[in-house]
């Protein structure tokens, strides 16, 4: 038998760097090995919906499908490619498609973040068309700090006071101001559905929720909720004939400091990229926003 050949040695050039990015992170980021064994396992489960492309033998691309519940008319994919075998993702999204046509889903659905974006294949010139952008991110809440007495100030001078809700909370005027405002939610589905028909109990944190008032009439609600990342800003309403007055602002900060007190270190945000109005209120709070998610679509 004869022995191993020794392997050749040769000084690292420019084209090396992506696989050399791949041999460091194996060795330097503690992640990069969790992710290979949640892989393997996946793998190893019969119809585990991820597909490879091969060139030379050697592994070039990664695709993966996803065939969601909540989206039933669509197939959620994704597109790993080496960055010198772009060209082969029109054979890996059309085995991909195959899968979802054989599934009953008639479109094919991919979320990308925008910073993710050039380490794609064109997903243009694949026949997807962008659907739209939402945005997520947050209050860092440990650290936080915002000095809102100014606005508040002019507020009380405009005869608007807050309050915290949880009094209120099985008072009619909370349902009837929802009512109002739920269909001015901007949406975007699937990843920013239109809002609950009635207001709920489920995970809501009353005790850090806040109320707006202009005298005795209610005109604005701010309700988080409980999530896997502490708290979640589930309700932020104002009254239509009150807004553009800094109360979505005012009570966002509210709630933000009840949840501080309580303990929580974050409280999550997410929406519509057209949604101006409530991105204003998050960046004039400090809000962390991370760069947008994509939605792009193609028929099957």
């Amino acid at each position: 038998m004869s022995a191993p050949s020794s392997p050749q040695v040769r000084s690292a050039q420019p084209a090396d760097a992506f696989l050399a990015a791949l041999l460091l992170n194996s060795t330097q980021e503690p992640h990069f090995q969790a992710t290979a064994r949640k892989l393997a396992e996946r793998f190893a489960a019969p119809e585990h919906g991820y597909v490879v492309s091969e060139t030379a033998g050697q592994v070039s691309g990664l695709g993966s499908l996803w065939l969601p519940d909540f989206h039933p008319s669509h197939a959620w994919v994704g597109l790993h490619l080496h960055p010198d075998h772009h060209a082969d993702a029109a054979a890996l999204l059309e085995f991909l498609a195959a899968q979802a046509r054989a599934a009953g889903r008639s479109h094919l659905w991919a979320s990308v973040r925008e910073d993710y974006l050039p380490a794609w294949p064109d997903l243009p010139a694949l026949g997807f068309r962008e659907v739209h952008r939402t945005f997520g991110g947050g209050f860092h809440l440990r650290d936080w700090q915002v000095n809102t007495g100014a606005l508040e100030a002019a507020l009380t001078a405009r005869h608007y006071r807050l309050t915290p809700a949880a009094p209120f909370q099985h008072d009619a005027r909370l349902t009837e101001l929802y009512a109002l405002t739920r269909q001015d939610q901007v949406t975007a589905p699937p990843t920013i559905d239109p809002a609950a028909e009635a207001l709920t109990d489920e995970d809501a944190l009353w005790n850090a929720a806040w109320l707006a008032w202009h005298g005795e009439t209610l005109v604005g609600l701010a309700l988080p909720e409980r999530s896997r990342l502490h708290a979640w800003n589930a309700v932020l309403v104002v009254h239509p004939e009150h807004r553009r007055q800094g109360l979505a602002t005012a009570l966002l900060a509210q709630v933000a400091r009840s949840l501080q007190a309580g303990g929580l270190s974050f409280l999550n945000v997410a929406g519509s990229k057209r949604d101006a109005a409530y991105l204003g209120v998050l960046r004039r709070l400090g809000a962390n926003i991370e760069p947008d998610w994509v939605a792009w679509e193609r028929e099957a």
